[in-house]
């Protein structure tokens, strides 16, 4: 399930997946760089103001997509997009996001035969949307959506970018033989992590952390745009041994490592802000087969998976309740910024 191996806590895992002393990018650059390789027209239909409440914006489903679509931009474009990805991802994030597009190759075979398959499955149909003008004394951000991705980044002057909220999705759950991307299982890691830690959990503490089984996503609070955090529910991260909050943390590095050094270092701090009053929930099912969700949450912070729809399509989302779109990194700015100017 999944070839990727995991450090025994948080902030191991961010550093040794994404290098603790790596320069950090310079994403004002790279958005730059996106933007002057769009021609005007692209230009125009992926840019908003940053106060637009297009910004708040967020698709779980692959239908009315607005930007700049990747597939229709000229080649040096492409790889400007694909430049900054890379810029705010770590090497590993940036690798699931391409495995998530290449599904839909996979998803296009699972549907042969609709009406319009080849056009709505398609590894290009991801859009660019950018939202003010990058610089480097102002805030702005971006966002790159599609099916089963929805990258949500807030850069505000002097602070690490706000990447919240995040949306994962995979189908399959684990591509079999035969097709484009056999043996590809894009959140197997995370799901093999959850499951081990359920699997160690003695018999109160799995009355504690268990749910009842809901079918299609019933469980699932994150897939709206914003929240406030929800009521606790599970295992508390206090009631677990060493071995299994090892193996939570395991679980939260995996989604903090998507980031680079930089911006998994402070997603880290958020989550270690909360890490005594984080809690765990599971549910699994044998019918259809592989059906489970797991939910980490505590103040701040909300991470789902949920495979309850079918036994083969996995939702992941993570948010940050009550500062999503970098709202608290907005007000930290501009807290400062007042007190600057009241200060000359």
């Amino acid at each position: 399930m999944g070839k990727q191996g995991y450090a025994p806590t948080m902030f191991a895992a961010a550093f040794a997946l994404n290098g603790a002393a790596a320069e950090t990018p310079d994403l004002v650059d790279q958005a730059t760089g996106l933007l002057d390789a769009m021609n005007a027209e692209q230009r125009k239909a992926g840019t908003w103001a940053f106060s637009d409440r297009e910004r708040f914006d967020i698709h779980y489903a692959p239908i009315d997509l607005e930007g700049a679509r990747h597939g229709a931009l000229a080649d040096a474009a492409k790889r400007a997009g694909e430049g900054l990805l890379a810029a705010v991802m770590s090497a590993r994030g940036h690798d699931k996001t391409r495995a998530i597009r290449e599904l839909e190759l996979d998803i296009r075979e699972l549907e042969s035969g609709r009406r319009g398959v080849e056009e709505f499955r398609d590894p290009d149909r991801y859009f660019w949307a950018v939202f003010g003008e990058p610089a480097d004394d102002a805030s702005w951000g971006f966002r790159f959506e599609g099916h089963h991705l929805s990258l949500n980044v807030t850069v505000a002057p002097g602070q690490p970018a706000a990447t919240l909220p995040l949306f994962l999705g995979a189908q399959p759950r684990l591509v079999p033989e035969g097709m484009p991307s056999a043996g590809v299982a894009v959140l197997g890691e995370e799901e093999r992590l959850a499951r081990e830690l359920y699997a160690s959990l003695d018999e109160s503490q799995r009355a504690a952390a268990t749910l009842p089984y809901k079918r299609n996503r019933g469980h699932m609070r994150g897939q709206v745009s914003t929240l406030t955090d929800p009521a606790p529910v599970g295992l508390s991260r206090s009631g677990m041994n060493d071995d299994q909050r090892a193996l939570l943390d395991a679980f939260l590095g995996q989604f903090a490592g998507l980031w680079n050094a930089e911006i998994a270092a402070a997603r880290l701090g958020e989550i270690e802000a909360a890490r005594e009053n984080l809690h765990f929930a599971f549910v699994a099912a044998d019918e259809p087969p592989f059906s489970f969700y797991v939910r980490v949450s505590g103040p701040g912070v909300l991470i789902e998976i949920d495979n309850s729809a079918g036994g083969d399509h996995l939702h992941a989302v993570w948010h940050r309740p009550g500062a999503d779109f970098g709202e608290d990194l907005l007000a930290t700015h501009l807290e400062r910024h007042h007190t600057a100017v009241a200060r000359r």
